[in-house]
């Protein structure tokens, strides 16, 4: 009983805001312990009515009484009880309307027996052992219902014996000496397959609880390894995993630009500022380039003190991209972040850009390493501007010589 009140005291444990463990449970276990019910009630129903018979042959001076009992009381109840199966309610109401129907058959059963005047009437009783086996072990209901059930058959069985012709405080004694383990066994099995039932229910919502909160844990390891801790920007993998996406898709080929920003003069920064204030400045530069770009662009931080743009539109990518990295250097610009070891007295970037198709991945490593030579040109040329790689207007000019001749 203390496990069995232990897995109980779980069930009352909420669920959620407005039921509790124990709804859960039945509303999980509604359906397949519903089919189950129905199938076992069947099967009871016709054994039950099939007995008739059985009266006929060991207690004929009843057999009309037993009829009109079974047929018309228990009957009409039987079919009742499977229209009530159909209802909306829970499972726990219904096999309690399954005890009640198996408690009145017990009841009827008893009816018949109590007024036939034939001797055999004692060795048949012993059949009334078997609504207790009913009530515990064949529809195996929750305990509580079992017990309160089987206490209710057990008292109605040894109130009627006494009423049986030819019955003797021997003949009780007897019966007794085996309907007492009988049904002290049959609910120690329904107290058994209980509390094993709720169980297992318990562990299978603590795996599944777990499997939750592990499936959640690595969505946010996942996300958490594409992005940079410092920025929160995307990182190089992040970069990796779109690109193998625009590849994937089918199609023709993506028209991009990369866009690559490095701020200048950070080792300077770092060293005259600390690495503080440097990790500082690289948030600011972040949130001024995240600022200039479009939702569909990919901002990742691509190094040290380097961040890259993977700019996808269908509209011109060259000239866009040109005038988005202008639109970046600006803003980081206009930030005015003092940088006193410099001429200009406050950080600025260089920034390179480069367009093309992307067919594969090879072909961004290829964009990438145009935008990194333009970019290093910016930085020859005095930084603080932007340049683009004479590769990507070679790539738009044959774009546009392509388009020239499908026309």
């Amino acid at each position: 009983m203390h496990r069995l009140s232990y897995y109980y005291q779980q069930l009352s444990q909420p669920a959620d805001e407005t039921s509790s463990v124990r709804d859960q449970y039945d509303r999980d276990r509604h359906d397949e312990r519903l089919h189950s019910l129905k199938r076992v009630c069947g099967w009871l129903a016709l054994f039950y009515f099939t007995y008739t018979l059985v009266d006929i042959y060991l207690i004929p001076d009843v057999s009309m009484r037993s009829f009109a009992l079974r047929f018309g009381l228990v009957g009409p109840s039987t079919l009742l009880l499977f229209a009530y199966f159909k209802r909306p309610v829970s499972i726990r109401r219904k096999e309690l309307a399954a005890v009640c129907q198996g408690c009145l058959g017990a009841l009827v059963w008893c009816m018949i027996l109590i007024s036939t005047q034939t001797p055999d009437v004692l060795n048949y009783y012993y059949a009334g052992l078997v609504f207790i086996l009913v009530l515990t072990i064949v529809a195996t209901p929750p305990f509580e219902q079992s017990l309160y059930g089987t206490l209710l058959v057990f008292a109605a069985l040894y109130t009627t014996i006494w009423f049986l012709p030819g019955a003797t405080m021997h003949y009780v004694l007897l019966h007794l000496s085996v309907g007492i383990p009988v049904t002290l066994l049959s609910l120690m099995a329904n107290y058994r397959f209980s509390a094993e039932s709720l169980r297992l229910y318990l562990e299978k919502l603590s795996v599944d609880q777990l499997r939750r909160e592990l499936a959640q844990r690595n969505r946010e390891l996942e996300k958490l390894s594409l992005i940079d801790p410092l920025t929160g920007l995307a990182n190089r993998r992040a970069l990796t995993n779109r690109i193998s996406q625009l590849t994937d898709q089918a199609g023709a080929p993506s028209e991009m630009a990369v866009v690559i920003i490095d701020v200048d003069h950070f080792k300077a920064f770092n060293d005259f500022y600390g690495h503080s204030e440097g990790d500082n400045c690289l948030c600011a530069v972040a949130g001024a380039i995240r600022t200039a770009c479009g939702t569909n662009d990919l901002i990742c931080r691509y190094g040290g003190e380097e961040f890259l743009v993977l700019h996808i539109t269908p509209f011109s990518p060259a000239a866009n991209a040109r005038a988005l990295a202008e639109s970046i250097r600006g803003r980081i610009d206009c930030l005015a972040m003092p940088h006193q070891p410099t001429q200009k007295g406050h950080v600025t970037v260089s920034v390179g850009v480069c367009s093309g198709l992307l067919s594969d991945a090879s072909q961004l490593n290829t964009l990438i390493e145009h935008a990194d030579e333009a970019l290093y040109q910016a930085k020859r040329k005095g930084r603080n501007r932007v340049e683009e790689s004479a590769y990507s207007i070679l790539m738009t000019t044959q774009n546009l010589r392509a388009a020239t001749c499908k026309e």
